[in-house]
């Protein structure tokens, strides 16, 4: 029979297009929780910066679904938005790592550990960013839980994710999106690492000292000297 791609179903067939989410301040809770690794960062300002690690986090948005064909929502599947972020100290108060973990845990009872906070209440502020002529819904802020009179916050409709590249889970591994799993596998200390050998690669090799090139204005080493003459005969 064949592979003949273009006789395949589309893989978009189905696909309802969503609007965009409008600018507002919604109730959600914490979904997910992933950590990307050792990434490197854009020069600022025309200085370079050091790489860091960064996490990623995932807010379902507790009172908002996706729509059918037919504009009707699917309660089982609420509406999710992410952040990606340096991930600092709680030392660092400035820190949106920091802002988010204290809006979601303000008495630090689980001490600072981010993946204790899954399925946390909290508030979700949308903006709006356009690039190329179209509008995106982005997290602008993300504050403490709604406390209005008479709400009762639901609860996760979606199982929490939590994957650590130091302590990797395959379960969580192969549910997390085929572009976020190359921007783990492409951070700085994959190579070598736990994750990779859970994910059965191999470490590439350490460059042959040969084939490391000098650094910029380094001369080359000395020619080695030639060898001494041989002495003079002795006289009879």
């Amino acid at each position: 029979m064949g592979l003949n791609a273009k006789k395949q179903p589309s893989s978009g067939g189905g696909r309802v297009d969503q609007d965009v989410l409008p600018i507002a301040l919604y109730p959600a809770r914490l979904v997910q929780i992933i950590d990307l690794g050792l990434q490197p960062q854009q020069a600022w300002q025309g200085k370079s910066k050091p790489p860091v690690q960064k996490i990623s986090l995932t807010y379902e948005l507790s009172d908002e679904f996706m729509k059918d064909e037919d504009g009707n929502e699917v309660l089982d599947r609420p509406r999710w938005v992410s952040e990606t972020m340096p991930f600092y100290n709680l030392d660092a108060d400035k820190a949106k790592s920091t802002l988010r973990y204290r809006a979601l845990d303000p008495q630090e009872s689980a001490g600072g550990d981010f993946t204790a906070l899954a399925g946390s209440a909290c508030q979700v502020a949308i903006v709006h960013n356009e690039s190329k002529g179209k509008t995106y819904a982005n997290v602008g802020d993300v504050s403490g839980a709604p406390n209005f009179k008479g709400y009762i916050q639901p609860e996760l409709v979606n199982e929490p994710l939590i994957f650590l590249c130091d302590e990797p889970d395959l379960e969580a591994w192969e549910k997390i999106p085929e572009w976020i799993q190359d921007i783990i596998k492409s951070n700085l200390e994959y190579n070598g690492s736990v994750l990779q050998k859970t994910l059965g690669g191999q470490p590439a090799p350490e460059p042959a000292q040969d084939d490391v090139p000098a650094a910029s204005g380094t001369p080359p080493p000395a020619p080695p000297a030639p060898p001494a003459p041989p002495a003079p005969p002795a006289p009879q």
